[in-house]
């Protein structure tokens, strides 16, 4: 297989002939997905989840980055892993959630399985910053879209206290301008809306797949979830097309559960899900 071209890029080889691609969400790294993939790896499974194209750079380029460009990516991986395992399951965090789907719709014999983290199809979680109505206003025009940057604020997706008071010291002596150096491994606490714009496209369009897919899929959601609510999972859940699909809740997370308070069980749930298919 080729060697990922960026050295956040996470590539754990396994031993039972079977591979996951993990995609991470917008304006993060493989580093919030990194818990998950060594369980994964533990139990046999090869694990891939690149650096996502605009991602461990600048806020330029960050800006810049299409959601096509980020699946024509995975599709890249997703194509490499087939070349050398039998079985290949997908799977992602937010965002990353839905370009997995997006890739089982596309390759509905292919995909063994998905697994949703978080899925987001819509912003309203309970700490979701007051102006989250003006959004759509906002990100239909060019200008505004481009420019304006939101920066993420407590609880940052977490809610253990530990590693939130760790992120909450990291981000508060990052500045928009000083990201290059450590968003390749910490990831950014700015959105910019025209990240927020893509993940909006990407939505729209797999809220009209999901009745075509039909791959066995597991969805994780917190009931707690401070960025996108569980609405977003139950969504999914009533209208996909799979009949082998099942919506695990939480209660001791908040967004980014694949490294919060639940994540051991985020994990083992995960390797049963994947071993049974």
């Amino acid at each position: 297989m080729e060697k990922s071209t960026h050295k956040a890029s996470l590539l754990l080889e396994g031993y039972n002939g079977k591979a996951v691609l993990l995609v991470h969400g917008i304006t993060g790294t493989p580093t919030e997905l990194r818990f998950i993939a060594t369980q994964l790896n533990s139990a046999g499974y090869t694990v891939l989840c690149n650096m996502l194209p605009g991602h461990g750079s600048t806020m330029g380029e960050l800006k810049k980055v299409a959601w096509e460009e980020i699946y024509v990516a995975c599709e890249k991986d997703f194509i490499q892993l087939q070349k050398r395992y039998k079985q290949i399951f997908v799977g992602g965090l937010s965002i990353g959630a839905l370009v997995a789907m997006h890739l089982a719709y596309k390759h509905p014999n292919k995909v063994s399985g998905i697994i949703g983290f978080g899925p987001t199809l819509f912003y309203d979680g309970w700490a979701q910053y007051k102006g989250r109505f003006l959004l759509e206003f906002i990100w239909h025009i060019p200008f505004l879209r481009k420019t304006i940057v939101v920066r993420e604020s407590w609880p940052y997706g977490l809610k253990d206290e530990t590693l939130r008071d760790k992120i909450d010291h990291y981000y508060k002596r990052i500045t928009s301008g000083k990201l290059k150096d450590s968003a390749a491994s910490f990831g950014t606490p700015y959105f910019p809306i025209a990240c927020l714009y893509q993940g909006h496209l990407l939505s729209k369009l797999v809220k009209k797949e999901l009745a075509a897919i039909i791959t066995p899929v597991i969805l994780f959601h917190s009931d707690n979830d401070d960025m996108a609510s569980v609405k977003n999972s139950r969504y999914i859940y009533d209208r996909i097309g799979s009949t082998d699909k099942s919506l695990i809740l939480l209660e001791n997370s908040y967004h980014m559960i694949t490294i919060d308070q639940d994540k051991e069980r985020v994990a083992r749930e995960t390797v049963n899900f994947l071993d049974q298919i």
